[in-house]
């Protein structure tokens, strides 16, 4: 059995008091996503628009506070690897620096700060430095956890996304067991061998490229998609045609990922998104079964009272709930998808 794009369409009405209490109807579109079976609400009405990213609020609660990973500090104020993984104690490349994680997740968890500047806007970033904190990435898992199978490279950027420090840093995990979400993939992606005969991620792949309508573009060694599902009001996601990960990529081609990092990001920063989270899940073994995937999901506060884009159906039924279609979002990134 083929992949299935499944859409359903549930109807509601009402009598509406803002258009004189005469009947309305009301669409919501109900979407199960072929590769993580992921079930996501698509509703017709509006969101509202979100004005400039304004990140004030942050900033002014982070004065006076020591940045522990600001020049100066880093020496002073972070950990060090244990010197049989580490003998230098920190990992160094370009303004990115490396150390183990006080507040871990996991046996191997750590921060792997970016930028020497305390605050970076997304369109700011370089995709040489966000290529550095990949690239740090690889060597971590390669230095500290030789016996690990799974990995999975995170960003919190700002309070709205879980963010406990203003300063770029991206949180790197791995570990001998996936998480959640990395078992369902790999599952799924068995299931679809053995079912099909065949790769989950390019039958997803060859589907989307024929469709085009989530598709934007390929960018180094990853192609980039709006998710048929999404898990935000703004998703996107980079799958591996080629079905390397990150461990096989070249620097050149991480370079590559880097700038397509760097187009998404620049783009939630033009439609106002003041935070989002970044996962991108790979294995370290040939023979882990995960599948490259990268998301980058918005934390949006709505206006005009902040509120959070997060609300009971994605807490306590495992359902997200967009205002915006993947097909908009893919139609509007495309219209910014250049260096």
């Amino acid at each position: 059995m083929p992949l299935k794009f499944n859409i359903t369409h549930h109807r509601t009405g009402f009598l509406n008091p803002a258009d004189d209490m005469k009947p309305t109807s009301v669409d919501v579109e109900i979407r199960r996503d072929p590769l993580t079976d992921d079930r996501s609400r698509i509703l017709s009405f509006r969101l509202r628009t979100l004005g400039k990213l304004d990140h004030t609020e942050y900033l002014e609660r982070d004065k006076g506070r020591p940045c522990p990973f600001c020049p100066g500090n880093v020496e002073k104020m972070v950990s060090r690897f244990l010197p049989e993984e580490v003998p230098e104690g920190l990992l160094r490349r370009g303004e990115a620096v490396g150390f183990p994680n006080m507040f871990p997740y996991e046996a191997h968890n750590a921060v792997l700060r970016l930028t020497e500047k305390h605050h970076v806007l997304p369109s700011q970033f370089t995709p040489h430095q966000l290529a550095d904190g990949l690239l740090m990435a690889v060597d971590s898992f390669q230095r500290v956890t030789p016996k690990a199978r799974y990995a999975a490279v995170n960003w919190n950027y700002m309070m709205p996304a879980g963010g406990g420090v203003v300063h770029p840093h991206f949180q790197i995990v791995a570990s001998i067991n996936p998480t959640r979400f990395q078992s369902r993939l790999i599952r799924r992606a068995k299931a679809f061998a053995k079912r099909e005969g065949g790769d989950m991620m390019s039958a997803y792949l060859e589907h989307e490229k024929n469709d085009r309508s989530r598709w934007v573009g390929q960018v180094g060694p990853v192609v980039w998609l709006a998710p048929f599902a999404p898990r935000a009001i703004y998703d996107l996601m980079a799958l591996s045609p080629s079905g390397k990960g990150l461990m096989e990529f070249s620097p050149q081609q991480i370079l590559g990922l880097a700038k397509g990092i760097r187009r998404v990001v620049r783009f939630l920063e033009a439609r106002g998104v003041n935070a989002y989270n970044m996962a991108l899940h790979t294995s370290l073994k040939p023979e882990a079964g995960l599948p490259f995937m990268l998301r980058i999901v918005s934390r949006v506060h709505i206006p005009p009272i902040g509120v959070d884009e997060i609300n009971y159906f994605e807490k306590l039924h495992d359902e997200t709930v967009c205002f915006l279609s993947p097909e908009e979002i893919a139609k509007d990134i495309k219209t910014m998808w250049r260096d």
